[in-house]
């Protein structure tokens, strides 16, 4: 059997395991010793077969992460750590994560992070610790603007209620 061929039925043993990008699946062959002629190859005929598409797995891996409560930020940044491309980055973030979709997921993560908040708790404090979540989650700025604005007039209205 040839180099590329070995190289094609490696992947195909890392492949079963889970999905991965061209990047990932050449880094891997690469590591394992083969040459980059015959991880190219390996991949031609991966790409051939239908095993590896980065446009299918960036699709799908933002929708894994948008369910985890990933803000666009945080969904970037772990496709970039995939090897996937700036612009399919922004193509695939364009089309499955709108801008109105991104606060309403935002919104429902800083609820549940505000819902622990003990009563009588500096809202101060408790904001500034709720905003520090959903910059870790990812969120933009703008988003987490809106969200904690929201947030704390709905807070105010409800200590108002009272």
């Amino acid at each position: 059997m040839s180099e590329a061929g070995k190289a094609y039925e490696r992947a195909l043993s890392f492949l079963e395991k889970r999905d991965r990008t061209e990047s990932e699946v050449k880094d891997r062959l690469l590591k394992a010793g083969f040459s980059e002629e015959a991880a190219g190859e390996a991949l031609e005929r991966l790409r051939e077969a239908g095993l590896v598409n980065d446009e299918d797995y960036a699709a799908r891996y933002t929708d894994s992460l948008m369910t985890k409560g990933r803000g666009k930020l945080r969904i970037a940044a772990e496709m970039r750590k995939k090897g996937l491309s700036g612009e399919l980055i922004r193509n695939t973030l364009e089309d499955r994560n709108p801008d109105a979709d991104e606060r309403a997921r935002a919104l429902a993560a800083a609820g549940r992070e505000w819902a622990l908040i003990p009563e009588g708790a500096d809202r101060r404090k408790a904001a500034m610790k709720v905003s520090r979540k959903l910059v870790s989650l990812g969120y933009t700025y703008e988003a987490i603007g809106e969200v904690m604005s929201e947030l704390m007039k709905d807070d105010g209205n409800q200590a108002g209620d009272a």
